[in-house]
Formats: structure tokens, sequence, C-alpha cells
């Protein structure tokens, strides 16, 4: 972490880099440009009210966990229950995504016996 650099940047950074492999990526998860993420990190821009709560929708981190001590968003960014919450965030977000490709309402399969 520089000197300079707020402990938003440093979680938010961690945050990042724990979910994603990229910039990139975590770019294309939030709906937002790379150079977005990009000022986000360096602290050019800020992430607006909408974003912060994408963020917190989507990982489990509120904006007040992005500005907590760097060490106890380490303990927060491994919590049990918030790591739970992105794995059902993901499998939601993939079956919508599945839904949207083929068009129609996937209906789940009735198993026992045919009438």
């Amino acid at each position: 972490m520089a000197e300079w650099e707020t402990n938003f940047q440093t979680n938010l950074r961690r945050l990042v880099h724990f979910e994603h492999r990229s910039g990139r990526e975590a770019a294309r998860a939030l709906g937002v440009q790379e150079r977005t993420i990009s000022q986000w990190l360096t602290g050019k821009r800020y992430p607006s009210g909408q974003m912060l709560a994408e963020i917190d929708r989507l990982y489990g981190i509120s904006p007040r966990d992005l500005d907590l001590d760097p060490d106890d968003f380490a303990q927060r960014l491994a919590d049990r229950d918030r790591l739970e919450h992105v794995r059902m965030a993901t499998t939601r977000a993939r079956v919508d995504q599945i839904k949207r490709r083929q068009g129609e309402r996937v209906v789940p399969i009735k198993r026992g016996r045919k009438s």
C-alpha cells in the first residue's frame, strides 16, 4: 500500500484482485469500463452510490466495509458468510445469463412418475 493510498482504495484493490483475475473482468462484472475501475483504484474517481450498492450486491461488501482498516478488511474479505453470498450471487447471475441466451424461461425438470 502506498503512503498516500486511502483505506478505501487499498480495500477496493484487494476486493478486485480477490474476486477477479483482472480489472477488465471486474469491469465486466460491474458493468463499467476498465478505465473506471482504474480511476477508482487510483483515487481519481469514487464509485457512485449506485455502483457502491452494486458492489455490495455482488460481493457482500458494504461501503462501510471498504473504509475499514486494511487488516480488518482482509478478515471481512475471507468471511465464510460473505463467500457464500458471492457464490450465490454468481450462480444467480449465471442462471440469468443462460435464460437471456435461451430467450425463454428455464423450466426445472419434474421428477416422479408420468401420468
